[in-house]
């Protein structure tokens, strides 16, 4: 009776091993069957029911970014993680640019050449200029005498005046002093040609 017993519980227990092996459940205590239960393992793709090389190494060494292994260091830092860009960085602000002295002149004092007001006088006129701008326009009427010299003294306060305003040679020309008002300006330019950066 208890052979039969034995026989019948061997029997059985083998009939389970057979049809567990069959159905690839594995024997509890058997270790080839909890290597098979490891991840990445089981039938290789050629049936021989190996594991092949590309699984065991994929059980080996978990996929990049698998929560728990560190990333590899990626083109911003070691983290993985980009740096910031600007982040936490301050820019100073570009200067602003250097603006020319209006109208491009040095400072100084500048006399222009004389010029002659027909047969009547030569004019000569000195400029003073600072940060760019013409600022005091003085003239001389030379020589001059007579009627010649009132009209050219009488026009003077004006083309200096027309001087200060236009910073430049085209002035307007004085009534009734027009020889000079045009020899005012030609050496008006001298000077200013003189003062040009």
């Amino acid at each position: 009776m208890r052979r039969s017993a034995m026989a019948l519980i061997g029997t059985v227990a083998g009939t389970a091993l057979l049809v567990g092996a069959k159905l690839g459940t594995p024997v509890p205590g058997d270790p080839s069957a909890a290597a098979m239960d490891a991840p990445g393992s089981g039938p290789s793709a050629d049936g021989s029911g190996q594991p092949d090389a590309g699984s065991a190494a994929g059980s080996a060494a978990p996929a990049p970014g698998a929560p728990g292994t560190p990333a590899s260091p990626g083109p911003g830092g070691s983290s993985g993680v980009p740096a910031p860009t600007g982040a936490g960085r301050t820019t100073p602000p570009a200067p602003p640019p250097t603006k020319p002295a209006p109208g491009g002149l040095k400072s100084g004092s500048f006399t222009g050449a004389g010029a002659p007001a027909k047969k009547y006088e030569v004019v000569t006129v000195t400029i003073s200029v600072s940060g760019g701008k013409v600022t005091v326009a003085t003239g001389s009427c030379g020589s001059a005498s007579g009627e010649s010299k009132s009209i050219c003294q009488g026009a003077m306060p004006k083309l200096q005046q027309e001087t200060l305003a236009a910073q430049n040679a085209s002035i307007a020309t004085v009534s009734g002093a027009t020889y000079t008002s045009n020899a005012y300006k030609m050496s008006l330019q001298s000077a200013l040609d003189q003062a040009k950066a």
